[in-house]
């Protein structure tokens, strides 16, 4: 598995069975935030992918995590679905926050022996898939309630047929609302994804410098990028072990 709360660090890419992930996190004026992601390695293709934003922005919004993130650890190496994940995930939650807090979280699983990437929604920004032939659609704007806010909140599916070449990209609202005036329709998102090069990294390296040309080199809230790339065929082999990887905090 892999963890990263958002202290102020850019990652390099790793590269895990058959995927690319690369990921960028910001602090909104504090030494650490409350963006962060998480990954499980399910077997030979197949990777649970968690991003979520807790409330509030700096240490204020950290100081939410301890009360999420071991119950995160708990439920991804499991075999449910995003959307049993989320309504799991914040059953186990309910009472732990404060009642004006909450945590926005996206759920998927990238399944490339089956060509399929499945999305739920708790609040969060949807994410964007950039097929390799360039087209770039919005997965997952169905939403239910963010992690925390309501307990017998319940998540639903979205499906997206996924291949080699393609890149899905997930964000927080602080990357979200720095760059785009149209927060449902993220037309300038879309485009400039469309515009963009080809590659994970490549794509990755061009959202952070349009996200410097929005904001001027300042953060004001947390920030996360995340980019994941399919860059291989997966075939059978046998079941791999879930993976520790470098907890960046």
């Amino acid at each position: 598995m892999q963890f990263s709360s958002n202290t102020s660090r850019s990652r390099t890419p790793t590269e895990v069975s058959g995927f690319r992930v690369i990921a960028e996190s910001r602090c909104g004026g504090a030494p650490v935030g409350g963006d962060f992601y998480r990954t499980a390695l399910r077997g030979p293709g197949r990777l649970a992918v968690v991003i979520g934003d807790a409330c509030g922005r700096g240490t204020d919004a950290a100081r939410l995590l301890p009360a999420v993130t071991p119950k995160i650890e708990g439920l991804l190496g499991s075999q449910s679905s995003p959307a049993q994940f989320l309504g799991e995930l914040n059953r186990r939650v309910d009472g732990q926050l404060p009642m004006d807090r909450f945590v926005t979280m996206l759920s998927c699983e990238l399944d490339v022996p089956r060509g399929r990437l499945t999305i739920a929604n708790a609040g969060h920004v949807p994410a964007l898939v950039r097929k390799a032939s360039g087209r770039v659609s919005i997965i997952g704007q169905a939403s239910g309630c963010p992690v925390g806010m309501l307990k017998d909140s319940e998540y639903i599916e979205e499906q997206h047929d996924l291949s080699r070449g393609d890149v899905i990209v997930l964000m927080t609202d602080g990357v979200l609302e720095a760059i785009e005036t149209d927060l449902v329709g993220m037309h300038k998102l879309r485009d400039s994804l469309e515009r963009g090069p080809g590659g994970g990294r490549a794509l990755h390296l061009f959202l952070l410098e349009l996200l410097d040309r929005c904001t001027g080199g300042r953060v004001p809230d947390d920030m996360m990028l995340l980019t994941l790339e399919v860059v291989s065929n997966i075939r059978a082999r046998p079941c791999v072990q879930l993976e520790q990887f470098e907890q960046a905090v």
